[in-house]
């Protein structure tokens, strides 16, 4: 079974993140992701790529249970996991929208930032990046996303005080870039990657945009 299944609507890949019930993160899955987001990039869909959670979560962050069960060895090596499936998101050339069905934490988040557009559910659940409460720093590429596409004052506030934000507080912060009810959160999703997507400028000035993060971020994966 996948971690990541995929759905072609018209034209647009839907990608669900798939793994129990919290969604959460470890070295295998993020090594299917990597695999499978470099092969969208390879050849893009014409009206670009969806991401969400499946069930109540988009994803709790990583498992703390593997993540404690690792050596130094696995600890490095999942680092780099992290870097290279956030630097894979990254990178898409095409249209990119996470849609937002639950709570987002730690690497949820950065998964967020790396795409063109954030659409929250509206409800009741967290969004945020606690890492300093979960004694677990900023990998290399989560950290130059944070520092590119994150506003400088909210990037401190989330960073030092693992607050969790609830959706229309996300908005304020950057975290989200509109909000749909539960039941339209994937039709609007899916409606935005297609406006985006339909721009005939819209690759250029991505390229254009993202030009210097990915720089850092090349830079970053090659040591």
């Amino acid at each position: 079974m996948s971690f990541f299944p995929t759905e072609d609507r018209d034209g647009t890949t839907i990608v669900t993140l798939t793994n129990g019930e919290r969604n959460t993160l470890h070295p295998a899955l993020l090594e299917e992701g990597i695999a499978a987001f470099q092969a969208l990039a390879d050849n893009p869909p014409p009206h670009g790529v969806v991401l969400t959670g499946a069930g109540e979560h988009f994803t709790c962050g990583m498992d703390t249970k593997i993540a404690a069960a690792l050596d130094k060895t696995g600890q490095k090596q999942a680092a780099a996991a992290i870097d290279a499936f956030a630097a894979s998101l990254h990178r898409l050339p095409c249209a990119f929208v996470v849609a937002l069905n639950g709570n987002t934490i730690g690497a949820g988040g950065i998964m967020a930032l790396a795409a063109d557009w954030i659409v929250a559910a509206q409800g009741d659940y967290k969004i945020g990046l606690p890492e300093a409460k979960a004694g677990l720093p900023f990998p290399s590429v989560p950290q130059a996303i944070l520092d590119h596409w994150l506003d400088p004052v909210w990037r401190r506030r989330l960073a030092l005080s693992s607050h969790l934000l609830n959706p229309v507080e996300a908005l304020s912060a950057g975290l989200a870039d509109e909000l749909a009810s539960p039941g339209q959160l994937l039709e609007q999703a899916v409606a935005t990657a297609r406006e985006l997507a339909a721009q005939p400028g819209f690759k250029a000035c991505k390229r254009q945009l993202r030009a210097k993060a990915n720089a850092e971020i090349d830079a970053i994966l090659k040591g």
